[in-house]
């Protein structure tokens, strides 16, 4: 099954321009640098390989309450063709928010809505465009962000639709509804835990390959979500490397690989 979102962009705003090939990006994934999920197996550099063998403009590698920087990543990134966004995947509250191109310092220290709308508040007021993203918002989890959502939905640019979800399954729905309901735009993303998520959901925008020209494309609707559904064994494989291996404590694959912090 193909999942495509319709964009929602008016006839105006569609590309003349056929020779111009949308961008293809990820906001949302994790690599073995994640300070929590010990359960996480790759590299940035596998990840940003196997990126690039899919034809991916831009990556957002989202750790979990750790903004990802890495000098050696994200030159190899470049080198690559692709483009490596700042971004975090925030614990606000016991729930999850993506923070995208926010300063590493300022998105780190979020820990409640509140210190999200100084945030938001502060980034008005600087050249540099940001994405508040809500991630999986009404997905059957614990860091879901469900009813939080409609409480704090002024403080999110965009909703996310998560790349983990059956033809008979489909919690997406939800936030699909949500979008329409308050005119908010969608970005597909993979949630990335384990190298075969990555490649099944994305987004594809025609705009500039930078982080202020995505951003922008983003928050005006000019975005297709792409991707399809998984198949049973699929969610199963996944489901045992991402959420049964994440409860056993023991397993530490950075201290099996001799991971070390990319400079």
């Amino acid at each position: 099954m193909t999942f495509q979102i319709p964009t929602q962009s008016t006839p105006e705003m569609a590309s003349t321009d056929a020779s111009r090939k949308p961008l293809k990006f990820d906001f949302h994934m994790h690599t073995l640098d994640d300070p929590q999920d010990q359960h996480v197996f790759h590299t940035a550099f596998e990840l940003i390989d196997k990126a690039a063998t899919l034809s991916y403009a831009a990556l957002a590698i989202t750790l979990h309450t750790h903004q990802f920087e890495s000098r050696s990543a994200t030159e190899y990134a470049r080198e690559r063709g692709i483009l490596l966004v700042p971004g975090v995947e925030q614990d606000v509250e016991g729930c999850h928010v993506l923070l995208i191109n926010f300063p590493k310092s300022a998105s780190e220290a979020v820990r409640s809505f509140e210190d999200l709308r100084r945030l938001r508040e502060a980034a008005a007021q600087s050249d540099s465009p940001t994405l508040v993203v809500a991630p999986h918002p009404f997905f059957p989890s614990s860091v879901a962000l469900k009813e939080k959502f409609w409480r704090h939905r002024d403080l999110f640019d965009a909703i996310e639709v998560s790349g983990f979800y059956h033809a008979k399954w489909n919690p997406n729905l939800k936030a699909i509804q949500a979008a329409e309901k308050l005119g908010l735009p969608l970005i597909g993303n993979s949630d990335t835990h384990t190298l075969e998520q990555f490649g099944k959901t994305w987004t594809e925008a025609e705009c500039e390959p930078t982080a202020e020209g995505i951003i922008q494309a983003v928050k005006e609707g000019r975005t297709v979500i792409k991707g399809r559904s998984l198949a049973a064994v699929e969610m199963g494989r996944i489901g045992w490397q991402v959420v049964a291996k994440g409860y056993m404590k023991w397993i530490n694959y950075k201290r099996e690989r001799g991971w070390q912090p990319s400079p």
